[in-house]
């Protein structure tokens, strides 16, 4: 009799034993059903033997019920690989290899490639470039696995990183290649493309389940030898891993939002010590941990100050806004500026960092906005008169009075990317507009579709949300107008402001990256703000300084560690009640452990309901990690109930 070691994915420690029936060929590696606490679930195989669990009877042992795999789709690598990161982020490994393997349960290679069969090119560095290519190299055969390039805009990131992989994959080995955003992921695929041909794979949560495990399996055999992909992609295995890229690696992106709450530039890190291979994170803006890291000597940094092929980067201009309630939005400049270069035939991008029509619907007469019924937030009004929460996806139609008052006074307070289309319309009643945003996007092909009509120059004017900001490289580009560049300065979270600066910064350089100089009109209620300044002197490591020392004197990442503790529930009074017990129980354990660890709170989370659902928080901070890990492994069953649930986050991106 062959028995199976198997873990489900579920918040239960250790494996689980199961008899595999005669027939059925099962080895380690693979996914199968089984029965679990009465349920049919996905389990994954780490081992199998002859021998019986000890002391328990044969025939109480449960049978494997199905095979999923017929082949091995992971190895003890990534058995390590999940039992790191179920460690460092406080959840189970089977939690862990649930989120980071494939779900499909066959594979299936119905992928079409948008961009047709690939005319391979050859790839030329400049001579900042080649340095730091031979730096790289350099570091690397002197045991330096960790990298940080930190470029401008427009400096050719992609292509040392291209070149690097090719020299990896010349070696024999694979590459993975990671991005922030599947709408990245679509215009670097076809540069990748037309370099690897058919060694390229895309792994993301757009293409289905079933391709996902194509490509998976495929970059798992060594068939294909470079894989695109966003951050569940630092997990996929090959038979020799040399390299992972990951571009722009400030952002957001790469941090998980659920269990397991993963960073993947961690993971990245981890990989690179334990698999012996090279990571490389680059951004023209790092973070500020990255920056603070490669200055300590954590890392390798290296720097491409200048724009590749000579471009220049461009001019910005900052611009007083009186009010945010003007109706117009576009400043004088930005409309001039936008019509000089359409004559010219040039095009032109709009940021705001907004979705929705006009994001608030408030009473005149006695302020009260409308808010979701579930959520602490304001509903935005999109066009058809409806009102949506953006987070639990509430919808009503807009009232015709007023809860509080009474009053019909009701206003559409602010912008979002459908007002400033009707906006921009008015102005340039002959222009070709394309908006991009998360509605948008939601149809499979809007940003293939994008891509080639801003190259063929049938898209005049490019509007839209964050996701513009996001390495498009449109050489016809000249103007870029930031309309509201205030939008998330004032968010309770100490990254706020390296994100909105980080932000503003991308997408001013998604311009005049072609023979032409660029403009940036950057439009703010707040024009004395320090940010602003660096922005427009292009002085990143000027506002790094500024921001480190805040983070110094506050005690924040880099110089402490940080995990959020997060209580929710339907009763305000339980999560309360939890909360205060958690903290507690936390305070008795630093204190009996002598642990250095900081407790703060509790308090309601900015965003205090979401979803119906009450939300408290703790914030624990240590210059020690292990501090953190014990402190909340020994205190967490003090939220137990059933109508009350506890979130654990290491390493918090946001604190909202």
């Amino acid at each position: 009799m062959v028995y199976a070691d198997i873990i489900v994915g579920y918040p239960v420690e250790g494996s689980f034993s199961y008899r595999v029936p005669p027939e059925m060929g099962v080895v380690p590696g693979q996914r199968v059903r089984v029965n679990f606490a009465g349920r049919t679930v996905t389990g994954f195989v780490v081992a199998t033997g002859e021998n019986a669990p000890a002391g328990v009877p044969p025939d109480r042992i449960k049978e494997v019920t199905g095979l999923i795999d017929e082949e091995p789709i992971f190895d003890a690598r990534f058995v390590n690989l999940a039992r790191f990161v179920a460690e460092s982020y406080l959840c189970s490994v089977g939690e862990v290899m649930a989120l980071a393997l494939p779900s499909g349960s066959s594979a299936s290679s119905r992928f079409r490639n948008p961009f047709g069969p690939p005319a391979l090119r050859e790839v030329s560095l400049n001579e900042e470039q080649e340095r730091v290519h031979r730096d790289i190299a350099a570091a690397v055969g002197d045991g330096g696995r960790l990298h940080l390039l930190f470029g401008v805009t427009g400096s050719g990131k992609t292509e040392v990183y291209i070149r690097e992989a090719l020299d990896a994959m010349a070696e024999g080995k694979s590459v993975i290649y990671l991005v922030p955003e599947i709408s990245l992921s679509s215009q670097i695929y076809e540069r990748l493309h037309h370099v690897f041909g058919e060694e390229l794979v895309l792994y993301h949560s757009r293409i289905t389940a079933q391709q996902r495990l194509f490509n998976w399996g495929r970059f798992y055999r060594g068939e294909a030898r470079i894989a695109v992909g966003t951050r569940s992609a630092v997990f996929m295995q090959a038979p020799r891993l040399g390299l992972i890229v990951v571009d722009e690696e400030h952002d957001g992106s790469y941090k998980e939002h659920s269990t397991p709450r993963y960073n993947a530039r961690r993971i990245a890190a981890y990989r690179s010590r334990v698999e012996d291979l090279t990571v490389i994170m680059g951004s023209a803006t790092p973070s500020v941990e990255s920056l603070h890291a490669a200055k300590g000597g954590v890392m390798r940094l290296h720097r491409l100050t200048g724009r590749h092929g000579g471009a220049e980067l461009p001019e910005i201009h900052i611009v007083p806004m009186e009010s945010a309630r003007k109706p117009d939005l576009l400043s004088p400049l930005l409309k001039i500026e936008s019509r000089k270069a359409m004559e010219r035939g040039e095009q032109v991008i709009y940021l705001l960092n907004r979705r929705g029509f006009a994001p608030v619907v408030i009473c005149d007469d006695c302020g009260e906005v409308i808010t979701c019924p579930d959520c602490s937030i304001s509903l935005n009004f999109h066009q058809g008169d409806h009102l949506i929460c953006h987070y639990c996806g509430y919808r009503t139609r807009i009232p015709e009075r007023c809860r509080a008052c009474d009053s019909e006074a009701l206003t559409k307070l602010g912008v979002g990317t459908q007002r400033v289309e009707e906006v921009v319309r008015k102005n340039f009643s002959a222009a070709r507009i394309f908006r991009l945003d998360q509605d948008s996007s939601r149809k499979k092909k809007t940003v293939y579709d994008l891509i080639d009509r801003m190259k063929s120059g049938e898209v005049d004017i490019l509007l839209g949300t964050q996701m513009v900001a996001k390495g498009f490289d449109f050489h016809r580009v000249t103007v870029v107008g930031i309309l509201l560049a205030d939008i998330g300065m004032s968010l309770p979270d100490f990254r706020a402001t390296e994100r909105v600066y980080a932000l503003l910064t991308q997408v001013s350089g998604r311009c005049g990256r072609g023979e032409k100089k660029g403009r940036v009109i950057v439009q703010t209620l707040n024009p004395d703000n320090p940010l602003f300044g660096y922005l427009k002197n292009h002085d990143y490591e000027g506002f790094y300084e500024y921001e480190i020392s805040m983070r110094r004197a506050l005690q924040y990442p880099p110089f402490a560690r940080i995990a959020r503790l997060l209580v929710r529930g339907k009763s305000e009074e339980r999560v309360k009640e939890a909360s205060e017990s958690l903290t507690e129980k936390l305070k008795d354990t630093v204190r009996g452990l002598k642990l250095p660890v900081q407790v703060l709170g509790p308090s309601p989370a900015p965003l205090e309901r979401i979803a119906a659902n009450y939300r408290y928080h703790v914030i624990l901070k240590s210059g020690q990690v292990e501090a953190l890990r014990r402190a909340i492994t020994e205190s967490r069953d003090a939220v137990s109930a059933r109508d009350v649930y506890l979130e654990v986050d290491m390493d918090p991106y946001d604190m909202l």
